[in-house]
């Protein structure tokens, strides 16, 4: 059975109306037959998929479950395994996936009326190279964007990390920029509150970025070890948290995506790998519609 006419469509050649049919092919795992043309005006043939954007993909099927296990804390290998494809096919699932998310989040427009950023750590294969990843969360807990840079290793490590791997820049000023630039681009209403930890660079960037908007830094009140002390108690739920809607993002990002779980020896080994995965957890949190 043929899938949609395209009596109403151009060549995606040469934009000609004038072009007749030319038989079918046959896709095996959907067990569809797909009608083919041939445009009179360029001698050139196309399907009713040309311009689809799963053009040339032969499993189609695969493109919504890789999506869901590698947005539910599975990596790519484990992926592959559990759906019976190759590591090869899963991957390059990943990359095109990754890519139309990335497409489908920077057409997007935000309304805002509480805007949150922060950075949280991750690693590059090892400790010796950490990574930071700028976040932005919306009031409604849409996530606005992210940005991956590399930072150097600090405290009793830092010398092992520079003896071992060199001279490591540190991207955190650089991509919290870019981050705040791309959401004040997508930003419908440019009237809105931010609002942030009390890193001392973020007050320089915001002001910068926002001049005239709102700005609000919050130092914790709470000792860290108190409050890991009181992880199980009732009083720890009795906490105000001011940035409750980003702390929540960052959160669920280590528990969704399996490149940022700690103790882990799935790591990441390329850094923009990393921010492919996160834009795959966008588009589920942001409930993109990927495959439509």
């Amino acid at each position: 059975m043929a899938q949609l006419s395209i009596h109403h469509r151009k060549c995606p050649h040469c934009g000609s109306n004038y072009f007749v049919k030319r038989g079918y092919f046959y896709k095996q795992h959907t067990k569809t037959y797909i009608p083919r043309y041939n445009c009179k005006s360029c001698n050139k043939t196309f399907s009713t998929r040309t311009l689809s954007p799963t053009f040339k993909q032969k499993r189609t099927d695969l493109n919504p479950q890789v999506f869901q296990y590698l947005t539910s804390g599975a990596s790519i290998r484990a992926t592959a395994k559990a759906l019976g494809c190759t590591y090869k096919t899963a991957y390059l699932k990943f990359l095109w996936l990754s890519k139309r998310a990335q497409d489908i989040h920077q057409k997007q427009r935000f309304s805002l009326k509480e805007l949150y950023f922060d950075e949280m750590l991750s690693i590059e294969h090892t400790k010796l190279k950490p990574l930071t990843i700028a976040l932005a969360v919306s009031d409604s807990y849409e996530i606005l964007g992210v940005q991956v840079g590399k930072i150097p290793a600090q405290g009793k490590i830092a010398t092992i990390s520079r003896r071992k791997y060199g001279y490591r820049p540190n991207e955190s000023s650089v991509k919290t920029k870019d981050l705040l630039t791309e959401v004040k681009r997508q930003a419908l209403i440019k009237r809105f509150t931010i609002k942030s930890d009390s890193k001392p660079e973020y007050h320089r960037i915001v002001k910068k970025i926002f001049s005239n908007l709102p700005y609000e830094q919050f130092i914790s009140k709470e000792n860290k070890d108190k409050r890991r002390e009181q992880k199980y108690l009732k009083t720890e739920k009795h906490i105000f948290d001011p940035l409750f809607p980003i702390n929540h993002i960052c959160a669920r990002s280590r528990d969704l995506t399996k490149r940022l779980v700690r103790r882990s020896w799935c790591t990441t080994k390329v850094p923009e790998h990393l921010e492919r995965a996160l834009y795959l957890l966008i588009a589920k949190n942001n409930k993109y519609r990927l495959f439509s």
